[in-house]
């Protein structure tokens, strides 16, 4: 690691090849003045020999993250080098991961077309794959390398006036604003259509996804703790299955490693935000999952466990209940949590169905519904059932830690605070980080409103601390 201090860039700076290097270099020394724009190869704070490729892709996305302004150079034709996962080339490159984690984050994304583009099949479909989240680079005006870094000295003019005079910047819009106009153009039923993962596209490949390369990431996603760095690596996986569709799926390995990936996005994608009926959000790749598990139960259904083939009625209730909490139109709302109860309904009637984990959601959803004295009914049943199944002290932990919030909500505001610190506490005994940082929120809010403001504040820190640190940032 290079003894070069660490500074964090405003603006990140994506290419695709070596063919781009010398004017690379231009922006980073005359347009960004070597202190406004990221650029990898000029940084090189890290050591590139030693670390492997996914530690890269996370430091790459780390430094997405942390920049205001999104700057992608289109150019020749190469669609940038790939991602080894162990020793084996995946299909995803470090351009394509870097640009996908812009699209999550909503960054602003510049596109500059050079007038020697001429790209390859495999960047053409990467563009048509994503073409939702940023706008068409087909319409952006060809440039020379001089008419590039003058415009994106423009874009640092523009970034140095918004510091300026920050009273005056336009904000984007609340995410409720957003969630609300996705599913006003995608959510509402008439007429009804699922929105699939990716909006249902696939990638024509002649070489077929590779075992190992799925099996390596399955298990590197599994045993990480951080949101983001299990995204990214999803992102890979699922990339790497898009050379067979679903539908058309024979091989029962690869159809497990469909159910499998897309439950983990989804999962995933909850903690992280992606709320909203959008082809990246949670809903979309359950939505997908339901498809995949009808193809598994129809095929290979004798040969698995129920929880394989079954509607995964309660994680798509809980994917609706997110996007309703944050719809602002009442008809709107009501109609999404009522389309989250009839799911839950509908899988209570399975006999694998988890009993505890569907009336936590319903006692959510009744508890936004106003609907008070039924969720504290779902939440104290949830309590009694994990503990007479003496389930893990962190699974009782959130059961108190809800009904702490319900009977807040109640007007019980002592006794919801003696549950919530209760849960909270049992929380810290091997709850998820999702889960602890939620239930410290809900304690913050009941120390509140108990009157103890300086608890309230060191709760919430530490709560924020937590999503930090482990990049659950739905929970912020």
């Amino acid at each position: 690691m290079s003894t070069k201090a660490y500074q964090k860039y405003p603006i990140f700076l994506s290419s695709l090849c070596r063919d781009l290097e010398d004017l690379r270099s231009r922006i980073f020394e005359d347009a960004g003045q070597e202190t406004k724009i990221y650029v990898d190869e000029k940084v090189k704070w890290r050591n590139t020999r030693t670390q492997d490729d996914l530690e890269a892709a996370d430091e790459l996305i780390k430094r997405v993250r942390e920049s205001d302004l999104f700057i992608c150079v289109l150019g020749g034709r190469r669609h940038g080098f790939p991602i080894r996962v162990d020793t084996r080339q995946s299909v995803v490159s470090f351009f394509e991961i870097e640009l996908f984690q812009a699209a999550l984050l909503e960054k602003e994304i510049y596109f500059f077309v050079r007038d020697d583009f001429d790209p390859e099949p495999k960047l053409k479909n990467l563009l048509q794959i994503l073409k939702f989240a940023f706008p068409e680079w087909i319409s952006q005006d060809r440039l020379t390398d001089a008419e590039i870094l003058d415009r994106i000295k423009g874009l640092i003019d523009r970034k140095r006036a918004q510091t300026l005079l920050w009273p005056l910047r336009v904000l984007r819009a609340p995410i409720n604003r957003l969630v609300q106009a996705l599913f006003s153009a995608r959510g509402r039923p008439v007429p009804h259509t699922p929105l699939f993962f990716l909006e249902g596209q696939f990638e024509s490949r002649s070489k077929m996804p590779d075992h190992r390369i799925l099996a390596a990431l399955y298990g590197q996603i599994t045993s990480s703790n951080n949101v983001e760095k299990r995204l990214s690596m999803l992102w890979i996986g699922l990339r790497e299955l898009m050379a067979t569709p679903y539908a058309k799926v024979r091989d029962k390995k690869l159809l497990e490693y469909w159910n499998k990936l897309l439950g983990q996005w989804a999962s995933a994608g909850a903690w992280y935000g992606l709320h909203g009926d959008t082809p990246l959000g949670c809903l979309a790749a359950l939505n997908s999952m339901a498809e995949v598990r009808s193809y598994l139960e129809n095929q290979f259904g004798g040969q698995l466990p129920a929880e394989s083939t079954t509607y995964p009625g309660g994680a798509l209730a809980s994917a609706k209940y997110s996007i309703a909490k944050r719809l602002y139109v009442k008809s709107d709302r009501e109609l999404r949590f009522n389309e989250a109860l009839n799911d839950i309904e509908r899988t209570l009637q399975f006999p694998a169905s988890d009993e505890g984990g569907l009336r936590a959601i319903r006692g959510s959803i009744f508890r936004e519904l106003g609907r008070i004295t039924e969720a504290i009914d779902d939440y104290e049943a949830v309590f009694r059932m994990r503990e007479r199944k003496k389930a893990p002290e962190s699974a009782v932990g959130e059961a108190l830690s809800e009904l702490g919030y319900g009977c807040l909500r109640q007007g019980h505001f002592l006794k919801g605070l003696r549950y919530c610190e209760e849960g909270v506490r049992l929380l810290r005994r091997g709850a998820t980080a999702g889960f602890l940082a939620r239930g410290l929120k809900k304690l913050s809010v009941a120390y509140f409103m108990n009157g103890k403001i300086i608890k309230a504040y060191e709760t919430r820190r530490e709560g924020r601390q937590v999503v930090s640190d482990h990049g659950v940032y739905d929970q912020l």
